[in-house]
């Protein structure tokens, strides 16, 4: 598992955030969290960053398409993100959700009210 890791569908559809969804589920990152608005690029048009004292500060970025959540945190962050993501934004899909990284050498299906242990423990290479 390496980062930096997006939760995503592998069918886009199945899992869309908007905006405004996006930055109203800040309160879980509280207090230690503030929305950013990233350098304009084509990709990403929000984000969440999180400063907790004793951990790396790490960013979770909101795709413009709505379809991906992407988190430059350590895999233990990404993890959490990824909990977080699966439990705040339902599936508007009948496909999987995903855990996976940037380099699709892996990945991890999410359901609602899995632990982090579990998501780790789902965790599948790719060939």
């Amino acid at each position: 598992m390496s980062n930096p890791l997006l939760v995503m569908a592998p069918e886009p559809k199945d899992f869309t955030v908007t905006l405004e969804q996006f930055c109203a589920a800040l309160d879980y990152w509280q207090p230690h969290a503030h929305l950013i608005n990233p350098l304009s690029t084509d990709t990403v048009d929000a984000g969440i960053e999180v400063d907790r004292p004793d951990q790396p500060a790490f960013q979770i970025l909101h795709s413009r398409n709505s379809d991906v959540l992407f988190s430059d945190g350590t895999p233990d962050q990404a993890i959490e993100v990824a909990i977080w993501a699966i439990n705040t934004f339902p599936k508007t899909g009948p496909g999987e959700v995903w855990l996976v990284d940037e380099g699709y050498t892996g990945h991890a299906v999410l359901t609602p009210g899995m632990s982090a242990d579990e998501v780790r423990t789902v965790w599948q290479e790719h060939q």
